[in-house]
């Protein structure tokens, strides 16, 4: 009996070491100062300026071509944007393909090497009966530009060169090159990206950092906290789909066979709906984010935020039942998204199938993530083909001297956030440069609100007027004090 009381008091010694040990860490976890003043502003006619170039660019449908098909759209745009950004066209070097835009602003010290700003010029297509404006109109109202691309991702690429072409007009010239790329076909991953990283890697060009479209300033993006984050996207998760195939004997649907091919699928989506069979664990950049946040939550998520040592076996297990989006954080995702059986509602197809969109994570990549699948497909008697399999991108270090100079840039010039690294769910040209850059980041210092971060590939897409502005100014400021 008397080991037994010695052993519970050591476990209690030990759980009172513990808890001292994790209250001290969530202590000593400190939130930055939100009253610093911005080192950027800017005047209600840059306002209107901005606006309008963006709303310029808005009016041009530039929707999606693959390689080789017709881009006279984009040339339309182009033709807009050499009115609205002149010293641009005029004096940075031209090394244009395929209605891609690349362009090189050149540096005082070729020694310092180049950083590559990117915004691509096409958009999704438009269902103009979804929406309350004309799509294509580019209205200023209510504060905001409205149209397909105001947000994604024609605010980007017009913010991009609001800044190149502003500084060129007041004399500055950068001390290492900057190049402007903009693709015609981000929006069905084609190949323009491809071919200007290649080029580069030809050319013998490294880049110091490349700057796309990705994470924005976001409020409401975890429980606790009440300041907007400014998300740094370093990773993107992967990118499959999956065609799963039942055959069986066809028929008339009045004397129905058991297990038909439909019914075998429908079992078959159902298990992985279930179970949800892929791995669950917390990878950089998750951690590091919630270390980000942690000092400016309320008390107990404090304690479990910066005390991941402990905690995170038990995150990655909790976080998919808050939402989907936390879910995608921690796991491989799957979702059905096509099927097709008999042309008949009275008719058993002798062939069946579904096609499924995964999105491998990092710690469970896209051959592992298929293989949980095709077993569980295997159960059923169902075929697998891979349609498409792309792993996720390489991880941008957040300790890097670039992610700490951009993280720096948007402590100064936006100080009232929080600045995190974040694990992309979608997909962006950035990933094709990893051939010449270490240091892909994912980030717009573009301000949006719940309602406009779903309207992304939806109906009533905006951004807000001084969201633009403040936008123009932080890549002046990025570019200026390199």
């Amino acid at each position: 009996m008397e080991y037994v009381l010695y052993a519970l008091a050591a476990l209690a010694a030990v759980f009172a070491v513990i808890v001292l040990v994790c209250v001290i860490r969530a202590c000593k976890v400190k939130s930055s100062p939100s009253d610093k003043k911005p080192a950027i502003g800017w005047t209600k006619d840059e306002e209107d300026k901005y606006a309008y170039k963006l709303s310029e660019m808005v009016k041009v449908s530039t929707v999606s071509k693959k390689k080789g098909e017709d881009y006279s759209d984009f040339l339309v745009l182009q033709s807009v944007m050499e009115k609205l950004y002149p010293n641009i066209f005029s004096k940075l070097e031209k090394h244009d393909f395929e209605g891609n835009i690349l362009r090189v602003w050149r540096g005082k010290n070729p020694s310092k090497g180049a950083i590559l700003l990117m915004g691509h010029q096409d958009v999704v297509p438009a269902a103009e009966k979804e929406w309350t404006r004309d799509p294509f109109s580019g209205e200023i109202a209510d504060g905001c530009i409205h149209g397909r691309g105001a947000m994604d991702c024609k605010s980007t690429l017009s913010a991009e060169w609001s800044a190149v072409e502003e500084l060129i007009e007041e004399g500055f010239q950068p001390e290492e090159d900057v190049w402007l790329f903009s693709s015609v076909n981000e929006e069905n991953s084609g190949g323009g990206a491809i071919d200007a990283a290649k080029w580069f890697k030809e050319q013998g060009i490294r880049l110091n950092a490349v700057l796309d479209e990705g994470g924005a300033v976001i409020g409401n993006v975890f429980p606790g906290l009440s300041k907007p984050c400014a998300a740094i996207g370093i990773v993107e998760k992967g990118f499959c789909n999956l065609k799963f195939v039942a055959k069986g004997k066809g028929g008339h649907s009045s004397t129905p066979p058991k297990n038909t091919p439909i019914a075998r699928l429908a079992m078959f989506m159902a298990e992985v709906e279930k179970t949800d069979p892929f791995k669950r664990e917390l990878v950089s950049p998750i951690p590091e984010m919630f270390e980000s946040i942690a000092g400016h939550l309320i008390f107990p998520l404090r304690l479990v935020m910066a005390n991941l040592w402990l905690f995170k076996g038990l995150l990655a297990k909790v976080l998919p039942m808050f939402s989907p989006m936390a879910g995608a954080f921690v796991r491989t995702t799957c979702a059905f998204t096509m099927a097709q059986g008999s042309e008949a509602p009275n008719v058993i197809p002798d062939e069946a199938y579904v096609i499924c969109n995964i999105r491998p994570s990092v710690h469970q990549r896209a051959e592992e993530s298929i293989e949980v699948l095709k077993n569980i497909a295997k159960k059923y008697d169902i075929e697998t083909e891979i349609l498409l399999s792309r792993d996720p991108s390489n991880v941008s270090s957040p300790e890097s001297e670039e992610f700490s100079y951009l993280k720096k840039c948007i402590g100064e010039a936006i100080p009232d956030v929080v600045t995190i690294p974040y694990l992309m769910t979608g997909g962006t040209d950035c990933r094709q440069f990893e051939l010449v850059c270490d240091n892909c980041l994912r980030f717009t210092p573009t301000r949006l609100t719940p309602e406009q971060l779903a309207a992304m590939h939806a109906a009533n897409e905006s951004i807000g007027v001084s969201a633009l502005a403040e936008a123009v100014k932080f890549y002046k400021y990025y570019i200026q004090n390199r």
